[in-house]
């Protein structure tokens, strides 16, 4: 469709002229419709398309057809367009970081651009700072998505989105106080607390400065082991395979001198190795490390699970002994089929760990993994559990088993996964 478009716009037939607004309109609309199926594959948009989505719209700025105002039925509800309007949405969905984003959000982004991009104008000539929005620029002669700084370039053009950051803005001040999302034409589906927190996300995205990281990544070319699911992790970091039951037992002495020299339990049981020949221990190579992140990658020959975002996952660097946890924040393939994880690290060492409901009506509840760590005071973290999904209520008291078995009290939710919670709790008294 985008080729048919621009074969229309090349011939310059008279009979089509009339409609030369229209026609780079869709032109632009397709090809930002095929940059969109590259985010939902996590593939990086080649530079020949961002070339050729900028020469259509200098074609329309030539014309003076860039603010030409079309109806276009291809769009879902908002029918009254532009070729800037239709621009600025490939632009802004290039702008939004969309590997961090699932494919509900990624839809859910270009839904509202087709509402807001008419939010963002654009310029020749600077536009003026104001705040924490500081405007992007775009060079038309490029093979690159809208970026901050300056550019080199003879075709630059200025974005303000002062009027878009306002719209963000106002939107979370409003659900912050209760204000349901249909009520702020968020649609129907999205709703809270994660319509509020995808707001503040792309209004950092695509309004402010990205702030340098507090600790820079090193380069680090070795290999990392990692592996997902409650139950492989758990079993990589204590050594054994994990037996629900109504029981608990203390860890021995000797379980404890295994877990201060190696970081985990050593598993001693055959029965125990045989069972876990189903936990995949994946080989990725490490890109760059520091304490707070990994960016991970692993080849197209290597074995390997699904992965997904916010996912759980541990890792064990080639030097290190100890797993650390982590949740997936970013992904994105390449065409030899290699993919690339962008992992942050959950602070603190985990130790094994289990859990279970206590009350009257669960008195036979069985014990399910978890994963206790401990406070780490340089990066303000409270001690916290990590359970899978749906383990907390407010002031919820539990029995968890951190080497002794300690009745806990949920006090927030500190972080929370596709599969997993982190929670902060206290110790009750005996």
């Amino acid at each position: 469709m985008r080729l048919g478009y621009l074969r229309c716009l090349q011939a310059d037939e008279f009979s089509l002229r009339s409609q030369r607004a229209l026609l780079c309109q869709r032109a632009l609309a397709y090809s930002g419709l095929r940059m969109f199926h590259y985010y939902r594959a996590y593939r990086r948009v080649p530079g020949r398309d961002w070339r050729a989505l900028h020469q259509v719209y200098a074609h329309a700025e030539r014309l003076g057809l860039d603010d030409g105002a079309v109806k276009d039925y291809l769009n879902r509800d908002v029918h009254v367009t532009s070729p800037r309007i239709a621009y600025l949405r490939a632009l802004l969905l290039g702008m939004c970081n969309a590997n961090e984003l699932g494919p509900r959000q990624l839809t859910f982004v270009a839904y509202l651009l087709e509402r807001w991009a008419d939010k963002v104008a654009i310029s020749k000539k600077p536009f003026k700072r104001e705040g924490d929005v500081a405007p992007l620029i775009v060079d038309l002669a490029g093979e690159r998505c809208a970026e901050r700084g300056a550019p080199a370039g003879e075709g630059l053009r200025h974005l303000d989105e002062r009027r878009l950051a306002k719209s963000l803005r106002n939107r979370v001040a409003l659900l912050r106080k209760g204000e349901s999302p249909a009520r702020l034409a968020l649609g129907e589906d999205c709703v809270q607390p994660s319509c509020e927190q995808l707001l503040v996300f792309l209004y950092r995205q695509w309004c402010q400065v990205r702030p340098p990281r507090t600790l820079e990544r090193a380069r680090a070319m070795d290999v990392a082991q990692a592996c997902t699911d409650m139950a492989a992790i758990h079993y990589y970091i204590s050594g054994r395979v994990f037996r629900g039951g109504s029981n608990f037992k203390e860890l021995s002495a000797r379980q404890h001198d295994e877990i201060a020299t190696f970081g985990r339990l050593i598993a001693h049981d055959e029965e125990d190795f045989s069972l876990a020949q189903g936990f995949l221990l994946e080989h990725w190579h490490l890109e760059d490390e520091s304490a707070q992140g990994l960016h991970m990658v692993r080849r197209a020959g290597n074995p390997g699970k699904r992965m997904a975002h916010g996912q759980l996952v541990g890792v064990r660097p080639a030097d290190g002994k100890n797993f650390q946890l982590g949740q997936v924040r970013w992904l994105m393939s390449t065409n030899a089929g290699d993919l690339h994880c962008g992992v942050k690290l959950l602070p603190g060492v985990p130790v094994p760990a289990a859990v279970r409901a206590i009350g009257v009506n669960v008195a036979e509840e069985k014990y399910v993994q978890a994963f206790a760590l401990a406070a780490v005071p340089a990066l303000e973290a409270p001690p916290t559990l990590v359970t899978a999904a749906g383990w907390f209520k407010p002031k919820r008291v539990i029995e968890a088993a951190i080497g002794k078995l300690l009745r806990v009290r949920l006090l927030e939710v500190v972080e929370r996964g596709t599969d997993f919670e982190r929670l902060a709790y206290e110790v009750l008294p005996d």
